[in-house]
């Protein structure tokens, strides 16, 4: 989208390479911080009647707060690990494809997408924060699908199965608990402005790849040399028209104008 990218030249100061680390490490200081209190996750979770009480910090320590929400121990510890090694591949993986100004311009707009959200609804679960990590994981399983992670070091699963579950499991909380809303939509804002139109962009762009390879390549065929031609109509892709033509059983070719009716 033209205005975005023209939003994103304006802002290039606006960068904060590997962001997403940052915020994932002051998540593993949150779940550290759980030896010495157990209740630091719900200290730093956001709250609108304790931040109108004085209790600032709260607008912005939800965003890695999720990882001080998990249980303490050999379990945990072992689950953050994987985690982190995600989120440092996510944020490293988006950055290259984005650069940091827009990776950075898309965590700001869904912090502030949350942050608003978490006035005016502020009976919303408690897990904006977390969606947070959820709206980037489905950005990088769209930009990068065949990523494969090793689920129990055994088995590899590609990053769009994991993507399409989480979606799956996703809609079906928030028909479950529509007050879900509340986080989602906002978290996703960013994967709707960004990320969707970079896809259907990009496949627009390989059709046109193809048919302008596929011209070179009939272009660069000595003169009267044809490759395709049709029993029927006698045309060949050096016809001005955009033709398809499919090879029957017996060897003979036909346009898709002229299959055969058992075809």
């Amino acid at each position: 989208m033209r205005w975005l990218e023209r939003i994103e030249r304006r802002l290039e100061w606006l960068h904060f390479p590997g962001l997403f680390k940052y915020l994932t490490f002051l998540g593993v200081i949150a779940y550290a911080c759980q030896w010495a209190n157990k209740d630091i996750g719900y200290l730093l979770d956001f709250d609108r009647e304790k931040v109108f009480a004085g209790e600032v910090w709260r607008v912005v320590t939800f965003l890695f707060t999720p990882m001080g929400l998990r249980s303490f121990g050999p379990v945990g510890v072992f689950f953050l690990f994987i985690a982190v090694q995600i989120a440092f591949l996510i944020s490293d993986s988006m950055e290259s494809a984005w650069g940091p100004t827009r990776v950075t311009l898309y965590i700001l707009l869904a912090f502030i997408g949350l942050l608003v959200s978490n006035f005016l609804f502020p009976h919303a679960p408690p897990v904006s924060g977390s969606m947070l990590y959820t709206s980037m994981f489905f950005a990088f399983a769209t930009l990068f699908p065949k990523v494969e992670f090793m689920i129990f070091f055994l088995f590899p699963v590609q990053v769009r199965i994991l993507a399409a579950i989480g979606a799956v499991l996703l809609l079906l909380n928030c028909l479950g608990n529509p007050a879900m809303l509340a986080i989602v939509v906002p978290a996703m804002i960013p994967y709707a402005l960004w990320v969707l139109p970079d896809v259907i962009h990009g496949r627009k762009s390989l059709v046109k790849a193809a048919q302008r390879r596929r011209k070179f390549n009939v272009d660069s065929k000595p003169e009267g040399t044809a490759f395709h031609h049709c029993e029927v109509c006698h045309r060949t892709e050096r016809d001005p028209e955009d033709l398809e033509f499919f090879v029957m059983p017996d060897g003979k070719e036909y346009c898709k104008e002229h299959l055969p009716p058992q075809a």
